[in-house]
């Protein structure tokens, strides 16, 4: 068994696909399927399952999965641990959805930058079902995402801060300033994020105890685009508080008198496995600092 096969299971899994992963690591074809061969041959278990839509990843191969990538990130750590430098150095890899990694985290970045400038960020602005993924398979090292409660298999977990959820509209709108049933938000177009944000459910789940099944709305994946668009009068939008704070202190949006009855919080999540890893050790340090938790 191989650190570069297990880089190699490690890229297939993640592309699901022998040529996608050959390319990304600038092997042949041949080169990348010789080595799985190998992989499977000294572990006596096949690790793929390929047919016409792809590749996944056999039972053998999911339990293998975090054991590989478990052995490469202590590789990893091993050569950065034995460096002559006592300067933490590295690289994390984070992962945020759109809300967090604009309204929570670039005050703590900036921070960690300048205590840890050796430290190389791989930041990705993720899907909550692609943080997901990523945190299970083990190509994250730290994950923030809004949710109503989280627990997810071998991860650390802890509870940034609580993220108030409301609806918001222009000034002049009918409902603003106004006392009104959850059933008159039916004669009203909404901006919502995806239907698998948790906070887009929850609306969608009042409205429905609230008997209405069919309403006019939009789905959106970027916070921005639906400030645009509720400041340019399209609709009502769902966000969390933070993201229209400079909107309402200007005036431009109103919050309407209505709660989703609810509680939403921002998590931080991260790889157990590497908790002693010293810039992943650093960084959760400084989270904690950062935003004050226990």
């Amino acid at each position: 068994m191989k650190i570069t096969e297990l880089k190699s299971f490690l890229e297939i899994a993640s592309r699901k696909s022998f040529s996608k992963a050959a390319h990304n690591l600038n092997y042949a074809h041949s080169s990348i399927t010789a080595q799985i061969k190998s992989l499977e041959y000294s572990l006596g278990a096949d690790l793929f399952v390929r047919d016409r839509k792809g590749v996944t990843l056999t039972d053998a191969g999911k339990r293998f999965h975090k054991y590989a990538r478990q052995i490469i990130d202590l590789s990893r750590d091993g050569k950065e641990a034995v460096a002559l430098s006592p300067k933490i150095s590295g690289t994390l890899t984070i992962g945020a959805v759109e809300t967090i990694s604009t309204y929570r985290l670039p005050d703590l970045l900036r921070k960690f930058q300048k205590k840890a400038p050796d430290v190389h960020i791989s930041f990705k602005i993720m899907s909550d079902k692609e943080l997901y993924e990523s945190i299970k398979m083990g190509t994250l090292d730290v994950g923030f995402l809004v949710e109503q409660d989280l627990s997810v298999a071998n991860t650390q977990i802890v509870k940034i801060c609580e993220e108030p959820v409301s609806l918001y509209a222009l000034p002049d709108h009918p409902l603003a300033g106004k006392n009104f049933e959850t059933a008159e938000l039916a004669e009203y177009h909404h901006l919502l994020w995806a239907m698998e944000c948790c906070y887009s459910s929850v609306f969608q789940k009042r409205m429905h105890k609230a008997g209405i099944h069919l309403f006019s709305f939009m789905e959106f994946i970027n916070t921005e685009t639906i400030k645009q668009c509720a400041l340019s009068g399209l609709g009502i939008a769902t966000l969390t508080d933070i993201t229209v704070k400079k909107e309402l202190e200007e005036g431009r949006l109103v919050k309407l008198d209505w709660e989703i009855g609810e509680e939403f919080h921002s998590f931080m999540l991260w790889n157990k496995y590497r908790a002693d890893y010293p810039a992943l050790k650093y960084f959760i340090e400084m989270s904690v600092e950062h935003f004050k938790l226990g």
